[in-house]
């Protein structure tokens, strides 16, 4: 069977209505559909036509659905089914109405450095779910980030992912995507959860930059980039990131996996203290300077090693409406005098109103889009009426009843709608739907007496 969209508008597997593409990738199609069963939304990912027939291609579909399926945890996309069906294979999962990751760097740059840190830790929280459940996810990526309305990620994709440490190789070629390989999983050596790690801290470098850190015309000479460079500091491209944010993605950058973080969480308390304007770990300090002085690389290039004066205690920048801790200036003397405060509060003041207002026009601005925005008509033919009025109402749109007989469709069920499914209508607009009295009935005659 072909994996196309003439699937749009049929029931796969006797079960799910397809509704429409989400998306296509190298080993498989996800489509939305309608579980007729739980009457849920669910994105169902169907194994390509040409790699269903690939004993490699069906064990990693496999893999991916036996491993997120063991995996409970609100940052990790759900598996809800998963079987064989019409000639091909798929995984019925969570449904996320977002983007990816990738979608809104590219879309929107680099994102802010407050809202990078806490999409960081929200994939380290999946990533350190997985290590302490034996699992390696292996490609880390915005691709396979995704992010809901409310700023909630989701990791997804587990197809690569093994139980454990394990060789990256397969069939001799390396598994991942270039621009996100550890320089382990370039060498097509023993991953670990370190290997995980290097991949979130590259991603980081993208939220924070809006680029990743090594580049190139072929994934060869990216993979050679991994093991043979050293990366800029994420603010020499940007700023305002803060150093001690510089020393946690260089840290997890770190070529030699010993260098790096060597847990989820461990990475996790040093980004906290960076969102709290605390210092990070000594450890992390000491492992960046060593992979900007060019530690561990396999053809190591002459770089410049950027170090502060020995005599002169570190610097980091306060984060607004913090006041330094006791001891901040260290041995560099007491502050200067301070000027009078009230021209700084003034001015705070009124930027904050001007934001708020700014907002304000914003989410009007948003919600008056949203109301303007058409709505996709759902299918409601063929179930209960109480709940087809329901999904017409969760969609924005106005259910009209009518009813009449019907010697072929149960009682209580809907026979018909108008708009058909799918149809892109305004919001508000009503949705007609015609309800199954049951079979006609008709009077008794009188025959008492006849």
């Amino acid at each position: 069977m072909a994996v196309s969209d003439t699937l749009i508008g049929t029931v796969f597997d006797g079960r799910y209505r397809i509704v429409r593409k989400l998306g296509a990738g190298g080993m498989a199609d996800v489509y939305l559909a309608e579980d007729q069963e739980l009457g849920r939304r669910v994105a169902i990912k169907i194994l390509n036509d040409r790699h269903a027939a690939d004993d490699s291609f069906i064990e990693r579909f496999r893999r991916e659905a036996k491993n997120a399926a063991g995996l409970s945890h609100p940052n990790i996309v759900s598996i809800y089914d998963r079987g064989e069906a019409e000639g091909t294979y798929y995984i019925a999962m969570e449904f996320l109405d977002g983007r990816s990751l990738k979608e809104l760097i590219v879309g929107r740059g680099p994102a802010p450095v407050k809202i990078a840190i806490d999409y960081a830790r929200q994939i380290l929280a999946a990533v350190g779910f997985a290590h302490r459940h034996g699992i390696v996810h292996r490609d880390i990526k915005p691709h396979n980030v995704l992010v809901g309305g409310e700023g909630r990620l989701k990791v997804t994709d587990f197809g690569i992912a093994r139980s454990g440490a394990s060789q990256m190789t397969e069939v001799g070629s390396i598994i991942g995507t270039a621009q996100y390989l550890s320089p382990e999983q370039a060498r097509g050596a023993r991953v670990d959860q370190t290997s995980d790690l290097y991949s979130v801290g590259v991603v980081l470098y993208e939220m924070l930059t809006g680029q990743v850190p090594f580049t190139g015309d072929t994934p060869l000479e990216i993979a050679m980039k991994h093991l043979s460079e050293v990366p800029k500091p994420p603010s020499e491209l940007r700023p305002e990131v803060p150093h001690d944010l510089d020393s946690v993605v260089l840290r997890a950058l770190a070529k030699d996996p010993a260098e790096r973080y060597q847990s989820a969480d461990e990475m996790d308390r040093d980004l906290a203290r960076v969102a709290e304007g605390l210092p990070v770990d000594p450890e992390t300090e000491t492992a960046a300077t060593a992979v900007l002085s060019g530690s561990g690389l396999m053809a190591a290039a002459p770089t410049s090693v950027l170090q502060r004066p020995a005599e002169t205690a570190p610097t980091r920048p306060v984060p607004p409406g913090r006041t330094p801790p006791a001891g901040y200036y260290g041995y560099e003397g007491p502050p200067r005098r301070r000027r009078p405060v009230w021209p700084w509060v003034l001015s705070i003041l009124l930027l904050a109103a001007a934001g708020a207002a700014a907002w304000f026009a914003y989410t009007k601005i948003q919600d008056q889009l949203g109301e303007n925005k058409p709505v996709s008509v759902p299918q409601v033919a063929g179930i209960q009426e109480s709940l087809a009025v329901k999904k017409i109402r969760d969609a924005g749109l106005v259910p009209a009843v009518q009813r009449r007989s019907s010697t072929t469709v149960e009682k209580g069920l809907v026979i018909s709608q108008s708009p058909d499914a799918g149809f892109k209508v305004q919001k508000h607009q009503r949705v007609n739907i015609t309800v199954s009295r049951g079979p006609p009935q008709v009077q008794v005659p009188s025959v008492v007496g006849k």
